[in-house]
């Protein structure tokens, strides 16, 4: 078996940068040092996350190449359908799309919220008016808005529900081991899935956004924060225990609904939308290293937060581009368009957030207009290629039956008696051979 040195040599680096920023964390906490906090707590989390993406991506690779059953993982990896029903499971599927798109969408329009509120002393947008978009944007994303009155109730809530998690899936998995004869079926954990897809990043973020605003008290960032954005200075609130809470909820959370969402291997129905494993894992892992950049690294560093979000969603768009993480073609092209309509956005924040000089004297709906007319441009391009890619398959398909019908009608004329006494025997080992590839294919669906 290959050793994959390089996947070892990154999860020790991860496992020890992890290790260090906790201990570093815990020391801060105590001596109340809050740029030590603010940077210990950015470094656990990415280490957390990249450790999480580099055993998984390893463990795809043995599951997919080196198993016993490898060939059934293949044959799953390169199944792709061209259409979909439009049943109730697929419109939930396609409406969780539409959500992850605004969800993603959301960090660099906060972002630039964000920009907008520091250049408030040029008049550009009241206090009311940012209020106002952070808590439409709060709706329509489910990201909840945490400021000092209902952030208590709210944090301990999700605290309480990922230890809910822990506690059923720790149960499960003592019964399993305890009473191997006698299984706990789990046969409805795939009607799980949407949920848990459609609150992964709601939960998550949430944790993340309690820990950037507990590490922002005390530094530069929490004094320029706007009244809407995240606040959690209550007097009531025990900073190192509340820090401390929500970093252990999130690595709970974090490793419990990732090991959730991705490690639901089905046999893909004609006509249904499922996604593949590994896509699900990469996508996910992703969108986390996303809003980590977004909510953690300090305002002082914000040309550095802008490269690595625009690296991120291009490694998002390479990906779905690549490796067609959806078993339905159109799914994969119209999330690329998804992916491309943020990288876009990201790109126009960047340049606008750099320059804060003209950013007072653009106004709102200038900024929302060059925004808009780039999403469409792009709305066009997609659809111009999915044209021309139809025609071209048409005529494809043309071109292949006319030949198919000349090479038939030659064959017909210059067939001898012998030869026709030779094509039933021809066609009953071809029928035969067919039947076999059948049977083996359908032997390898049933043992996946």
């Amino acid at each position: 078996m290959k050793p994959y040195y390089a996947h070892h040599t990154l999860s020790w680096l991860f496992i020890l940068s992890l290790i260090a920023s906790f201990v570093v964390l815990v020391v801060s906490l105590a001596m109340n040092l809050p740029q030590v906090i603010r940077i210990s707590t950015f470094t656990f989390f990415i280490s957390l996350n990249a450790l999480f993406m580099t055993r998984q991506h390893l463990y795809y690779i043995r599951r997919t190449y080196l198993t016993y059953d490898a060939e059934h993982y293949l044959v799953l990896d390169t199944t792709s359908f061209d259409s979909f029903e439009w049943s109730i499971f697929n419109v939930i599927q396609i409406g969780i799309l539409v959500l992850e798109f605004f969800q993603l969408l959301s960090f660099p329009i906060r972002d630039l919220l964000d920009a907008i509120h520091l250049s408030n002393r040029q008049g550009v947008m009241d206090d009311d008016d940012s209020d106002t978009a952070n808590f439409i944007i709060g709706i329509i994303t489910m990201f909840a808005n945490l400021n000092s009155k209902f952030y208590v109730i709210q944090l301990w809530f999700l605290v309480a529900v990922v230890i809910c998690i822990l506690i059923v899936m720790s149960a499960i998995h003592l019964y399993n081991s305890w009473w191997p004869h006698k299984p706990f079926s789990l046969y409805w954990v795939k009607y799980l899935l949407p949920l848990a897809n459609l609150l992964y990043l709601p939960m998550l973020v949430m944790l993340i956004g309690s820990a950037s605003c507990l590490s922002k008290i005390g530094t530069e960032d929490y004094k320029d924060a706007s009244s809407g954005l995240l606040r959690c200075s209550d007097p009531m609130i025990i900073k190192p225990l509340y820090l401390a809470v929500t970093v252990v909820a999130y690595t709970t959370g974090y490793v419990i609904l990732t090991a959730f969402v991705t490690s639901f291997d089905r046999i893909p129905i004609k006509g249904e939308i499922h996604y593949k494993s590994q896509g699900v894992a990469f996508l996910k892992n992703t969108s986390m290293l996303l809003s980590i950049d977004f909510l953690l690294v300090a305002n002082s560093y914000k040309h550095i937060r802008s490269i690595l979000s625009l690296i991120i969603v291009l490694s998002m768009v390479c990906f779905n581009i690549s490796t067609q993480p959806c078993f339905v073609s159109q799914i994969n092209y119209w999330r690329s368009f998804g992916f491309c309509s943020i990288l876009w956005v990201a790109l126009v924040v960047t340049m606008l957030t750099s320059e804060t000089d003209a950013l007072p004297r653009i106004s709102p709906g200038g900024i929302a207009s060059v925004l808009a007319v780039g999403v469409v441009v792009i709305f066009a391009v997609f659809v111009i290629v999915k044209r021309l890619n139809r025609d071209s398959s048409s005529n494809d398909e043309s071109a292949s039956e006319h030949q198919g019908l000349v090479d038939s009608s030659k064959r017909s004329d210059g067939v001898s008696n012998c030869d026709q006494m030779v094509q039933p025997a021809a066609s009953v080992s071809a029928y035969t051979d067919s039947v076999a590839d059948l049977r083996i294919k359908n032997s390898i669906i049933q043992n996946v």
